[in-house]
């Protein structure tokens, strides 16, 4: 991967070649530990609108669905198509993530919650890390249950803290996080079956990684092609966050949807330039 012109290091300093390499790609390395866990970039997309659509399970059926809150691609309706997010506007961090992020809206004591702060966060999570792909464009994926009868899994959906005394716990249920502000995280699959963009239910098509050994995650057969795990972190401002309700319905019918509409080459760029090679970066884009 061809970073930029290369400069003579007696000429210049090697902080300033890290720079010129870091604005070339549009992606500053925060650490690059050998964790397995630091392959990763976030992107920042914060709210931007609310509607009754849903282009994933009521395409082209206006006000079908429950009440949504959208992050990103700046004109997620119910009649867009991978063409129309492409040829829209993003909120995000990162130009080149047109992708559109959705989730059921938050009521505390019957009064809507604006999310305050919304990061996205694509990972490495199988093995080795060279093997994942980017995400195909037009790629559709539902996480979480918005039928659930009962509390979910917080391997998908985990309401925690941050900050206060509950800092970081894991529930999954909303709880109260004292003087910290309530987190949500909804975590994708990351294991896609190579062939369809989208299935009957939205979800057949992917799957969550399994165990391998020796701490290593990586793909079933039936879902051969890995991806990144994505994960949406979505902030609100309320300290506590018991009796929280959603459009679905209870707190436990949270789930999330994504609609990859992404500049594909902008993606790419990202899985090599920070998950291939195991670290960890944040977009600085404006």
């Amino acid at each position: 991967m061809r970073l930029g012109p290369r400069f003579p290091l007696r000429r210049r300093p090697l902080s300033a070649l890290f720079a010129l390499v870091a604005l070339a790609t549009s992606v500053v390395p925060l650490s690059a530990p050998p964790a397995f866990a630091s392959a990763r970039f976030h992107i920042e997309c914060p709210f931007h609108h609310y509607n009754e659509d849903d282009p994933i399970v009521y395409p082209r059926q206006p006000g079908a669905s429950h009440l949504h809150a959208y992050f990103g691609n700046k004109s997620t309706n119910a009649f867009s198509t991978y063409r129309s997010l492409q040829n829209a506007r993003t909120n995000c961090g990162h130009r080149g993530d047109k992708g559109a992020y959705w989730m059921p809206a938050v009521y505390k004591n019957g009064a809507l919650i604006r999310p305050n702060d919304a990061d996205f966060y694509y990972r490495g999570e199988t093995s080795p890390l060279s093997a994942i792909r980017p995400f195909p464009p037009r790629l559709k994926v539902i996480a979480g249950n918005s039928r659930a009868t009962r509390p979910q899994s917080t391997d998908v959906v985990d309401w925690t803290c941050l900050g206060g005394a509950n800092d970081g716990i894991e529930s999954n249920h909303p709880v109260n996080c004292g003087l910290g502000v309530v987190k949500l995280l909804v975590t994708f699959p990351e294991c896609w079956d190579g062939v369809h963009m989208d299935s009957p239910d939205h979800k057949s098509h992917m799957h969550h990684s399994i165990k391998k050994g020796g701490g290593r995650r990586g793909c079933p057969r039936s879902h051969p092609v890995p991806v990144p795990r994505l994960v949406y972190s979505i902030k609100f401002p309320l300290h506590d966050g018991r009796g929280l309700t959603l459009s679905s319905g209870p707190a436990y019918t949270m789930h999330a949807d994504f609609f990859n509409s992404w500049v594909q080459v902008a993606l790419r760029r990202l899985v090599d330039r920070c998950i291939h090679t195991g670290i960890e970066c944040a977009s600085f884009e404006a």
